[in-house]
């Protein structure tokens, strides 16, 4: 990846970058800090890098980084230490990497059963989560959330806080911070930004689900993960949601709805939907889907979760394993029009799609070759989520980090002359 500032330009290539268009030069503070944005992003991305690396990757001059370098050593949000395993010619370099703790972020996944809240520093790190209960109106929800939020905010000092990160099923508008429709927590028109960031003093960013597990899992990849440009997330907690990356960039569509998948008709005369409709793919493929369905086979009350059915099935349970057959089956049927419309990567799956993978990956395949050519088959991978049950959660948590380390926007003071226009590309 690479990152470059050049006239007042900041890119990133994985996330939309921000230009600065000015009718003069940036102020010296607002240049210091965006490549100090730069440098720390080069250092998250590559633990351990030296300061040549930082120059090569950022395109900053040796001496810019050495003086960067310095300053964010004493203001301890960087750490030096270890040399360069491989031998070389001269002095070893030393080495860097973020001092863990020294920011932090607050991730909130709201649900319709237990909603969590968790405390993470800007390594990733989980510092503590906490669980709040289902309220039965929207406003006391808020209000519950709220209340752990600012715990957690008190918790620590003010300037170490890069922000909250809200994860919702259902549809945002964008300009407002309302919820317009999250038909699985029986949402309309909640708005949520006006009733949960307000008096916070910290920035607040809210995204889809499905979108969050999706930049989430990029985000906290393993550096073996690959083709992730391109990739759909398929949540299937709570519903079912799909997240899509195009070229490294969440897909939010016109109206910010695109990857409402869950309520394409799979079975046209089907199951009524919680949105209203017949024979939506979340009826057959998701959580809801498998529970039902478990429940009929079992002759049980259907109190288990999703989760817990799939353990059972890895673990022998007949009912269980036939449950985990049919609903993947319903659930290839779903995979195979995102792989003929959207033509990815990669597509992940959480819940208990990830957790029983063993007992799914041979009955989606198959189900996938029976249904698409295998022309748009090749190259295609489709695996299990590497966070399962965390992925929207850490989904939150990735959407503050991205907005710390992949943007600048400068405060009128630090750039001159005033007459400015910031344009979001």
């Amino acid at each position: 990846m690479t990152n470059v500032i050049k006239s007042g330009v900041l890119v990133h290539k994985s996330i939309s970058p921000v230009t600065f268009t000015t009718q003069g030069a940036l102020g010296k503070s607002a240049l210091r800090q965006a490549n100090e944005r730069l440098v720390l992003n080069a250092i998250r991305e590559h633990p351990w890098l030296s300061r040549a690396g930082i120059s090569r990757i950022t395109g900053l001059s040796p001496s810019s980084v050495t003086f960067i370098v310095q300053r964010l050593a004493r203001e301890k949000l960087i750490q030096e230490g270890g040399t360069e395993l491989a031998p070389r010619i001269g002095r070893p370099a030393t080495n860097l990497r973020l001092t863990p703790g020294a920011r932090l972020a607050i991730g909130v996944e709201l649900r319709s059963a237990a909603s969590r809240v968790a405390l993470a520093d800007w390594t990733g790190q989980i510092l503590d989560v906490q669980e709040v209960g289902w309220q039965p109106g929207a406003a006391e929800m808020l209000h519950a959330i709220r209340q752990r939020v600012q715990l957690f905010l008190a918790s620590r000092p003010a300037s170490r806080f890069l922000g909250v990160g809200l994860s919702a099923p259902g549809t945002w508008d964008r300009g407002t911070g309302t919820l317009t429709s999250a038909v699985n927590l029986g949402w309309q028109q909640v708005a949520v930004q006006a009733g949960l960031a307000e008096g916070l003093n910290v920035p607040f960013y809210f995204d889809n689900n499905a979108n969050l597990s999706a930049l989430g899992e990029r985000w906290f990849r393993s550096a073996q993960d690959q083709g992730m440009d391109n990739f759909v997330f398929v949540t299937l907690s709570g519903g079912l949601g799909t997240g899509i990356l195009v070229g490294g960039q969440v897909l939010h569509g016109a109206f910010g709805r695109a990857g409402e998948f869950g309520h394409m008709t799979t079975h046209a005369a089907g199951r009524r939907c919680l949105c209203g409709n017949r024979g939506c793919w979340e009826e057959y493929a998701s959580d809801r889907a498998l529970v039902r369905l478990y429940g009929s086979l079992a002759r049980t009350d259907g109190n288990l979760q999703a989760q817990e059915i799939a353990r059972l099935a890895l673990k022998g349970d007949a009912a269980a394993r036939r449950a985990i057959r049919e609903v993947s089956r319903e659930l290839a049927l779903g995979l195979a029009n995102l792989i003929l419309g959207l033509n990815p990567e990669t597509i992940v799956l959480d819940s208990w799609a990830a957790l029983a993978w063993d007992l799914v990956e041979k009955g989606v395949w198959a189900a996938l070759r029976a249904r698409v050519p295998e022309a748009w088959l090749e190259g295609v991978r489709i695996r299990p989520s590497s966070h399962a049950e965390d992925s929207s959660l850490l989904g939150a948590i990735a959407l503050v980090l991205a907005n710390f380390f992949h943007s600048f926007e400068p405060s009128p003071r630090q750039i001159s002359p005033t007459r400015v226009r910031i344009r979001r590309t």
